[in-house]
């Protein structure tokens, strides 16, 4: 058998497993003999146990056994609950397979166009890796001229279909944020930094929403109204990890969330209309009613 045929079957072992909570082999046969991976043929328990090791060894993922029931169950969930790398890379591979398996619909399952900046992600994680800078030409958004920058690499991000850049260089005092989609060229130096180690780049961005941090804003405690529908998506998806909600009646609900309000956060908001409204400070109520105005006025000019 192919290792790829054998590592999907390792994730779907995975994926299943955790969002039952809690299976017999038995189940899981029941499950597994309906997909294109097992050919209709069931997992014996040898098997089983063999991809059980494997699934540890190479994900460090625990499958363990409940004598109550005899279920399998995921020891170390904790990994797939929290907002990790493996995390990220199971729940991917799972759709790969969900994906893989459905080629007879491929008309009927229609995906989200991503820009091509995801070539520059081996060069830039192999710089991570060894600790070496990199020569990046840059173009901005609304820049005629593009920029060579030297960079040390410190983090990737994914926000919205986009992939970016956390690196740090001689110009600004703390890290930038730069779109792998506007990268023009990207090559090694040759010479090597040291990754700060007190810098956590997850710490960087916790107090933001998206990418963009490296601003004046303080973090403030904001309170936003929600109106439906728009209400159920803060509630099933919510903005920021501080997110909590106030209260809430049957025409709308308050949440409330502490964060810096950046240029991401605004844009967020200004993209549900009128289905969210800003409580407080009143001085981001403000500034949001003062851009809610000049849209306003571009509407109201003639064309």
């Amino acid at each position: 058998m192919k290792a790829s045929k054998i590592f999907r079957q390792y994730v779907w072992i995975t994926d299943t497993i955790y969002h039952s909570g809690g299976i017999t082999l038995q189940e899981l046969n029941e499950r597994w003999v309906k997909t294109e991976l097992s050919e209709r043929i069931p997992m014996n328990r040898l098997t089983f146990n063999r991809h059980r090791a494997a699934i540890e060894e190479i994900f460090d993922i625990n499958i363990e056994c409940r004598r109550k029931g005899y279920q399998y169950y995921i020891e170390n969930e904790e990994i797939l609950k929290s907002n990790s790398l493996k995390h990220w890379m199971i729940d991917s591979l799972s759709v790969s397979n969900v994906l893989l398996e459905s080629s007879s619909l491929k008309d009927r399952i229609l995906l989200e166009n991503i820009p091509s900046g995801k070539k520059h992600l081996q060069p830039i994680i192999n710089a991570m890796k060894q600790g070496k800078r990199l020569l990046i030409e840059y173009l901005r958004f609304g820049k005629l001229e593009r920029r060579q920058i030297i960079v040390e690499p410190y983090a990737i991000k994914v926000f919205k279909q986009r992939w970016y850049l956390l690196a740090a260089d001689d110009k600004w005092t703390i890290p930038a944020v730069y779109a792998l989609d506007r990268i023009m060229s990207l090559k090694e130096t040759g010479d090597s930094f040291e990754y700060p180690k007190d810098f956590n780049a997850e710490i960087f961005f916790k107090d933001c929403y998206g990418v963009i941090c490296g601003t004046n804003d303080e973090v403030q405690k904001i309170v936003l109204r929600a109106y439906p529908p728009y209400v159920n998506y803060l509630r099933t998806l919510p903005l920021h990890t501080s997110q909590k909600e106030l209260n809430s009646t049957s025409d709308y609900a308050d949440f409330e969330l502490y964060l810096r309000p950046t240029f991401d956060f605004r844009q967020e908001l200004l993209s549900q209309g009128d289905e969210v409204e800003i409580l407080q400070p009143e001085n981001f109520r403000e500034e949001m009613k003062s851009l809610l105005e000049k849209m306003l006025k571009r509407y109201s000019m003639p064309k």
